[in-house]
């Protein structure tokens, strides 16, 4: 159903206006927070931020109030008309729509096929990248796929530093192209398996399939460096600069789901803005396993452990010889269950001789078998 739309038409038929109108319609955010908004008084929010937020782009004031009064108006309208409760995304998507068959928005923006509606549900339509409903999605896909294949996947949440400073001082439509050239910018440092999404206000997120902790902070550093050396570019021919703060996180070692994924990467990147920003942290669980190979008779140059917890990168977690002769090795890891074997000499793969546990490796060997358990004694798997 297509109602009448609410006075100022055209003051929000505009494509900013139908962008945010869209964002709330088919955005993986939550709408509780803009239900909030709809009970209460406008004036004493800060519906820039909320706009942000929710609508996933930035607006001077005005406008934002002349949106979120639209869309209250429209949907008391749906309401009375229609008998029941109307949802804020059916009231915005039939805002939109109306404004589009009444001819306020722009001709671009009229019709779209079925498949375009279903793109529009899974991206961001200031930035075109992925949203964060399609985000959610795959997340749980790769790391179902992670856990079946005993891969690494890793996740970095990137935060672009004092945007809402950047906001105030060149204006919203500066910080709106802000926007939209950081996605630029983290798009072309993306290799074809991975994904970048528009998390949400001026976050965004990466998921790194098949990327150990250790490969994946190369292209975090890499990230933050072009970011901070690329010049955003205005209309009116202005040059400025931004930075991005970052938070990475990878399965199974810093959180064995999504959800605890998701929060390891994001204490990560609280930490990278509370150390100065323009800077990736990496998370850092609070409980450890510690390694020891014993040796042998043979002389040995280099010992490291690999396992499920960094993806069997022999490079990642070496062992340090100490004086006893032995070789030991702290790894940071949340508790679970893990596999893994030592790499003698970057050659020989062996289970633990010391290891009472062993599993299958699907290779006519065995990999020890790690159980962490929080409160246990971390002394080692293998004493």
């Amino acid at each position: 159903m297509k109602g009448e739309t609410p006075t100022g038409r055209e003051e929000i038929a505009t494509r900013s206006g139908l962008r945010f109108l869209r964002a709330i319609a088919f955005g993986g955010k939550s709408v509780a927070e803009l239900e909030t908004v709809l009970a209460g008084p406008l004036a004493e929010l800060d519906l820039q931020a909320l706009s942000l937020a929710v609508g996933g782009q930035s607006l001077e004031r005005d406008q934002a109030r002349r949106l979120f009064e639209a869309l209250r108006a429209h949907r008391v309208e749906l309401t009375a008309r229609l008998g029941r409760a109307v949802g804020l995304r059916t009231a915005a998507l039939d805002l939109a729509e109306g404004l589009e068959a009444t001819g306020a928005a722009p001709t671009d923006l009229d019709r779209f096929s079925y498949a375009e509606l279903l793109d529009l549900a899974f991206r961001d339509p200031l930035t075109d990248l992925h949203n964060l409903r399609y985000f959610s999605k795959r997340f749980e896909e790769e790391i179902h796929r992670a856990r079946r294949y005993r891969h690494s996947v890793s996740v970095i949440m990137v935060d672009i530093d004092h945007f809402k400073r950047f906001n105030d001082t060149h204006g919203h439509p500066a910080g709106n192209e802000a926007l939209i050239q950081v996605a630029r910018v983290l798009t072309q440092e993306s290799r074809e398996t991975d994904l970048v999404a528009r998390y949400g206000g001026e976050e965004f997120a990466y998921i790194l399939p098949e990327t150990t902790k250790r490969t994946a902070q190369d292209l975090a550093e890499r990230v933050r460096s072009r970011v901070e050396s690329h010049a955003i570019v205005l209309d009116n021919g202005e040059h400025h600069r931004v930075t991005v703060s970052m938070g990475l996180a990878t399965f199974p070692r810093d959180g064995s789901a999504g959800a605890p994924l998701i929060a390891a990467a994001d204490g990560a990147l609280y930490q990278a803005k509370t150390m100065g920003r323009n800077r990736f942290s990496l998370y850092v669980p609070d409980t450890h396993a510690e390694f020891v190979f014993a040796g042998g008779p043979e002389p040995v140059l280099t010992v490291s452990v690999v396992g499920t917890f960094n993806g069997w990168d022999k490079a990642a977690d070496p062992l340090a010889r100490h004086e006893d002769g032995r070789w030991y090795a702290r790894v940071d890891m949340v508790p679970g269950t893990y596999e893994y074997k030592f790499v003698v000499d970057g050659e020989r793969w062996i289970k633990d001789p010391l290891g009472v546990e062993t599993v299958s490796d699907g290779y006519w060997g065995e990999n020890s078998i790690l159980r962490l358990t929080r409160g246990a004694s971390l002394a080692g798997p293998n004493g």
